[in-house]
């Protein structure tokens, strides 16, 4: 008889500790989604970097004291727009960061991703560190130098990294 208790036991067990196992995933999952209620029409992308924000990946170039950083971004909707600021510390060597921000004006627009190309131009030491922002928050910037020989003004749109 206790055999057949302890036989009944394990299944009910088992089946209570799965139950606990999928409620623990589910509420890990919903914890640690974005609650964000944000309405502004902000740029995001599926390019990020886990604890590093906004991937930027652009091609960049020094000539002659001038730095050229060119590449593309993706944007929400076609409506959107991007601004690029340039603030450059006056330490040596020099902190450049580049502040890129979308914008939309538009009350309604259609959700689809497209791709925006852009180009900074600044100058600032070789040796300038340089860093970026996308919509305020620190954003990860990978520059691919231009290779001898090419030119920036024909970049190419999909970078391989």
């Amino acid at each position: 008889m206790v055999v057949m208790e302890e036989e009944r036991r394990f299944p009910i067990a088992l089946v209570v500790i799965i139950v606990l196992i999928i409620a623990g995933l589910g509420w890990a999952w919903w914890a640690s989604r974005d609650n964000s209620s944000d309405s502004s029409d902000t740029a995001s992308t599926t390019d990020t970097v886990a604890g590093l924000g906004q991937l930027i990946t652009a091609k960049h170039q020094f000539v002659a004291g001038k730095h050229v950083v060119a590449g593309e971004v993706d944007l929400p909707t076609p409506c959107s727009l991007l601004e690029t600021q340039v603030e450059i510390a006056k330490r040596l060597p020099e902190q450049v960061t580049i502040n890129f921000t979308a914008t939309s004006s538009a009350e309604v627009c259609a959700q689809v991703i497209t791709p925006t190309r852009f180009k900074v131009e600044f100058s600032a030491s070789e040796d300038a560190k340089i860093e970026a922002t996308w919509n305020g928050a620190p954003a990860s910037l990978n520059l691919v130098p231009v290779a001898a020989g090419e030119s920036i003004e024909d970049f190419e749109v999909f970078i391989k990294g």
